[in-house]
């Protein structure tokens, strides 16, 4: 599908908003520091970036100003700083990952670019970073329009967030009122569930049809196996709680049926630590190789005591004289070069 082919792009850098911050950190403190903030940043960031961007992303109309955007919103994981992509008039949003390796550089055209990393785009789901502001726009017990529930004075560009969440399934999570020209919304949490769980459970299906590996060899056959459904659904769980909270990521778990998994403790009698495991994984080793019917193809210590006599035989006149010597009393040379006894 010529749609979802990706290809490499060498670009300028993308109109970005005037809230951007390359530091998570400090993306607060940028923001308020105005004109020089922002050239210190252009200062900074490299003349040209990388991306590995969708089709899709670099339709232009000729019609519209569709150039993709990039804004910093609130992760609905970490709840920190992260770097989107708007793109087809905000209809769209894409999250960006950095790939970076430690020594890498990038020859474009007669010039060597330093910074030798390539931003990497994949399409993410408004819902989920709509989600927290729903939460907590939940907590008044009305319901709101749109623009009076997202909002952020540290994010000012989340108002590209509600263009997005005006054509996304929001009736999915939420109870919704009114007609098309105006619309409230109110957090329904018993939606959200089931909305996720049939998210996971898709994905889940997805990953068994793949036969992705989702799981480790077991110590005792050390064979690839394919993965239990139950094994399966508990990875996608963990793919989309990547973008949910603690609290909502655990809600989503007891919904699903997935029991939790406790941390083994070496102080626990029921958990023994991994030693234990590593000794087990050796006991099984010997039963597979019979390590009494492994013996060395030489002996050296059978040789060393030949060598030993020879040279006994060998000696001079002179040699055979000093062990004739009476050395009670003497010191050993070795004693003038080890260390002296503190006393």
């Amino acid at each position: 599908m010529p749609g979802t082919r990706r290809k490499v792009v060498k670009t300028d850098p993308v109109e970005e908003s005037e809230d951007s911050c390359d530091d998570d950190d400090k993306c607060k403190d940028e923001q308020q520091s105005g004109s020089a903030s922002n050239k210190y940043q252009s200062e900074k960031r490299p003349a040209q970036w990388m991306f590995m961007l969708s089709d899709e992303i670099l339709k232009r109309d000729s019609n519209v100003d569709n150039l993709p955007v990039l804004a910093h919103l609130r992760h609905p994981r970490t709840d920190k700083c992260s770097l989107f992509m708007f793109s087809d008039e905000d209809r769209t949003v894409h999250e960006l990952y950095q790939f970076k390796e430690e020594y890498s550089s990038w020859l474009i055209g007669d010039t060597v670019q330093s910074d030798g990393s390539m931003y990497i785009t994949t399409p993410v789901d408004c819902v989920f970073l709509a989600l927290p502001y729903l939460i907590k726009a939940a907590q008044t017990g009305k319901f709101m329009t749109l623009d009076q529930i997202i909002t952020d004075d540290d994010y000012a560009e989340c108002r590209r967030l509600v263009t997005a969440c005006e054509r996304c399934d929001l009736h999915l999570v939420t109870d919704v009122k009114g007609g098309d020209d105006l619309k409230a919304y109110k957090y329904n949490e018993e939606k959200t569930l089931s909305w996720l769980k049939r998210k996971t459970e898709r994905l889940s299906t997805e990953l068994s049809d793949k036969n992705v590996f989702v799981g480790l060899a077991k110590a005792a056959d050390l064979v690839h196996s394919r993965a239990s459904p139950e094994e399966y659904l508990r990875y996608a769980h963990g793919m989309v709680s990547d973008y949910l909270s603690i609290d909502m990521a655990n809600s989503l778990r007891e919904h699903l049926g997935i029991p939790a998994v406790l941390e083994k403790r070496p102080s626990d009698a029921n958990n023994p630590p991994a030693k234990f495991e590593y000794t087990q994984f050796l006991v099984l080793l010997c039963r597979e190789f019979k390590l009494e019917d492994m013996k060395p193809s030489e002996d050296y210590s059978q040789n060393w005591k030949q060598e030993t006599k020879e040279n006994k035989a060998k000696q001079t006149a002179a040699q055979k004289k000093l062990d004739k010597v009476d050395k009670s009393g003497m010191k050993s040379m070795m004693s003038f070069f080890s260390p002296k006894q503190k006393s």
